[in-house]
């Protein structure tokens, strides 16, 4: 138990909660660990818990009628995941998938509300967090509007990098980014060749050095 409460404890949401909030959260949640490829939560279904990664990370897809997918991220732990599904009592936003072997905690979802009620710092976590969501995705659909797709790569390298010269793991290879932006592959290794001549990244084997993190953010800002 005093190992899973530091691991509880860990997670942002619930950082600032105290041991017997922690316990409590322990004993009415459950928890399991999941090889890579599992489906955690399909889209569609009820949202009827918070699902708190504990180790390793999902990702969150969605599929279109005509088998198209597009990948709306990346979620490593320790985090939470679908807040927006929980809080509206409705059906989760996105299939998730484990990226890797993860450790989950599904928290019933009128634990998640009774602590908004009760506790200012998680009530102001989850509000930062979604103002902050609502923020990416108006970007994002600003990006998609007007942005070509190399505009659209130097975003996601842009937000995915904090410092030049770091090196970002893409998720599923050149696939998996043109998951996440909504393209081609062979348009996104075209808009990474383009970038790469540009001084701004360097390519390797399912990885990209961003060399030019701020020039990048000003290219997909164009």
């Amino acid at each position: 138990m005093p190992d899973d409460v530091a691991t509880l404890r860990a997670v942002p949401l619930f950082a600032g909660l105290d041991r017997r909030r922690l316990t409590s959260l322990l004993g009415r949640s459950t928890a399991r660990t999941v090889t890579a490829g599992t489906v955690v939560a399909l889209r569609g279904d009820p949202a009827g818990h918070l699902i708190v990664v504990e180790a390793g990370a999902l990702t969150a897809v969605r599929e279109t009628a005509r088998g198209r997918r597009l990948r709306l991220g990346e979620f490593a732990a320790p985090c939470t995941v679908d807040k927006a599904a929980v809080l509206a009592g409705r059906t989760h936003t996105a299939t998730w998938l484990a990226a890797t072997r993860t450790r989950i905690r599904l928290v019933p979802a009128g634990d998640l509300l009774t602590l908004i009620d009760e506790v200012p710092g998680v009530r102001h976590h989850v509000l930062r967090h979604l103002a902050g969501r609502l923020h990416d995705r108006q970007d994002d659909l600003v990006r998609v509007a007007f942005g070509d797709t190399t505009a659209r790569v130097a975003g996601w390298l842009a937000r995915a990098a904090v410092r030049p010269g770091d090196r970002v793991i893409l998720p599923g290879s050149q696939t998996g980014l043109a998951e996440s932006v909504g393209a081609s592959r062979v348009a996104v290794n075209r808009a990474l060749s383009a970038l790469a001549t540009a001084g701004l990244v360097r390519t390797e084997p399912g990885a990209v050095v961003v060399l030019a993190p701020e020039e990048l953010a000003a290219l997909a800002a164009e």
